[in-house]
């Protein structure tokens, strides 16, 4: 099993959006159809028409071959740039484009302040997509970042009354200059908190009281099918909210290299949604919307992708108390195929880990995280979700037919 089954996503280098609408850039996944090199035979006496018979028919391959792959090849979107529209009328793409991985060159704020993300369970009434609306909106912001090329544009959440926001880190990267601008129209100036490129997180504050903060949920208590809304600045409409359902609970999505674990929605996510809420059907935060998956010719709808708040809470209680954030692993590796009956095997376990230090060994079965059944990767991947290097997890594992419950130290990456 690759390595990166064994971690969490670390994040990527992002896009920035812009109020004066720059190329949006992106992210490109594997080929759907791959290229192939144009052969050139040799023309032997009179035999050459059919060769050249051959060097054409490869050639049309070829051909075929490079334009499927230009019209059909899937691209990850970093959602906040928005489209650029040139005086001829048309879209205009560039294919590739570099963005800033800085933190933004802001006035920073005081951190240690004890402010923390809370998780709440379902509870209440489930809510339609109204009233969904009425409750989230006015914990949701509008965010602008100038930087020295121009400008940047998306979304973030209300995380306090008096003044913290959480958003995506690439929203804000580069930037020389960050404004919030409210459901009311009100704009101030924000310092920064706390950011981290590789989670694509990051926390701002404004000088403010009597905000209304979002209520956020625990992403853990998710199901696939489940109904949620995605709530932002779809180019440049503010507060657009579009409705879906959740695709995945864990999607290892790769971007430049680096494996993100997050939930899938075929809520709609598009150019300004970086930053904004994914909500469930009690109006809690499940997420944050960050990427999407498209197409040239249009033809991949509804995958867009959200960091889980369980990831959310761990990154940006980090970051406020000034604390560096780090990626826990279990220190093995397991067979991504079950075994019969359930559980997964151990491949490798290292000796320097928490696992080898708590009796786990190579040809073990790990049948239960924290007394839930293991079924497959994606189980062990929610567990470290909210987790990190020195955190503890109650792996269940079986051994000659018996079965033993020991505490797992997670490492650092």
């Amino acid at each position: 099993m690759d390595n990166q089954n064994d971690g969490l996503w670390q994040g990527g280098p992002w896009e920035q959006p812009s109020p004066a609408f720059p190329n949006p850039p992106a992210v490109r996944l594997p080929k759907a159809v791959s290229r192939r090199s144009v052969l050139r035979p040799r023309r032997r006496g009179r035999r050459w028409p059919w060769f050249l018979g051959l060097f054409t028919l490869i050639a049309v391959i070829c051909l075929s071959t490079v334009l499927l792959d230009r019209y059909f090849r899937p691209r990850l979107i970093l959602q906040d740039h928005f489209p650029s529209i040139g005086g001829d009328g048309f879209y205009h793409q560039e294919d590739e484009e570099e963005y800033s991985t800085e933190p933004p060159s802001i006035p920073r704020a005081e951190t240690g302040t004890g402010v923390t993300v809370p998780l709440e369970p379902p509870q209440g009434e489930k809510l339609d997509y109204i009233q969904i609306y009425q409750r989230a909106l006015p914990s949701a912001v509008s965010i602008e970042a100038l930087t020295g090329q121009g400008g940047s544009a998306g979304s973030g959440v209300v995380l306090t009354q008096d003044g913290y926001i959480i958003t995506n880190a690439h929203v804000v990267a580069g930037a020389s200059e960050v404004r919030v601008i409210f459901h009311n129209n009100q704009r101030m100036s924000a310092s920064l908190v706390g950011f981290d490129a590789a989670e694509d997180l990051a926390v701002l504050k404004v000088d403010a009281q009597g905000l209304t903060p979002a209520r956020f949920g625990d992403s853990n208590t998710l199901q696939v099918g489940e109904p949620v809304a995605a709530l932002g600045d779809s180019l440049g409409y503010r507060a657009t909210l579009t409705n879906g359902i959740v695709s995945s609970l864990v999607r290892e999505v790769e971007v430049d290299g680096i494996t993100m674990a997050l939930i899938q929605t075929s809520a709609a996510i598009n150019f300004g949604n970086s930053g904004g809420p994914l909500l469930n059907q009690y109006g809690q935060v499940m997420g944050i919307n960050t990427i999407k998956i498209v197409t040239e010719d249009g033809s991949a709808e509804g995958l867009g992708f959200a960091i889980p708040s369980a990831r959310i809470k761990y990154v940006a209680d980090r970051l406020i108390a000034g604390e560096e954030v780090q990626t826990g692993v279990f220190g093995f590796t397991v067979n991504t195929v079950p075994v019969e009956g359930g559980g997964l095997e151990l491949i490798d376990v290292e000796e320097d880990s928490g696992a080898w230090a708590s009796g786990l060994r190579p040809g073990d079965i790990l049948a239960a995280a924290n007394g839930a059944p293991i079924s497959g990767i994606e189980d062990l991947t929610l567990v470290k979700l909210g987790l990190g290097p020195g955190d503890t997890v109650s792996l269940t594992y079986l051994r000659n037919g018996e079965r033993f419950t020991v505490d797992v130290a997670l490492i650092a990456r």
